[in-house]
């Protein structure tokens, strides 16, 4: 093999961490949280569906309140059949 071409990679870059944001949740926490995978808050992103969030770079961040108002609005009131009443 010429001296020049070598099969040496290139040394990966470390994606930088933005610290804990107090009042925000991280993408991968709010899956863990939701119960789903980040693939699905990703797609309810493109979908308009899901919890409000925010971009820190490129870092997605979901603030707790948001989060508590779309669950509440997520709720279901049971609706009794008149007989069970």
């Amino acid at each position: 093999m010429p001296e020049g071409h070598r099969n040496e990679r290139a040394p990966r870059l470390k994606r930088k961490r933005i610290a804990h944001i107090p009042g925000y949740t991280p993408e991968a926490n709010m899956a863990e949280q939701l119960g789903v995978a980040v693939r699905t808050l990703r797609k309810w992103r493109q979908q308009g569906l899901g919890p409000a969030y925010t971009k820190f770079g490129k870092q997605v961040h979901y603030r707790d309140a948001s989060r508590d108002a779309w669950l509440r609005r997520q709720e279901v009131e049971p609706v009794r059949s008149a007989q069970a009443a």
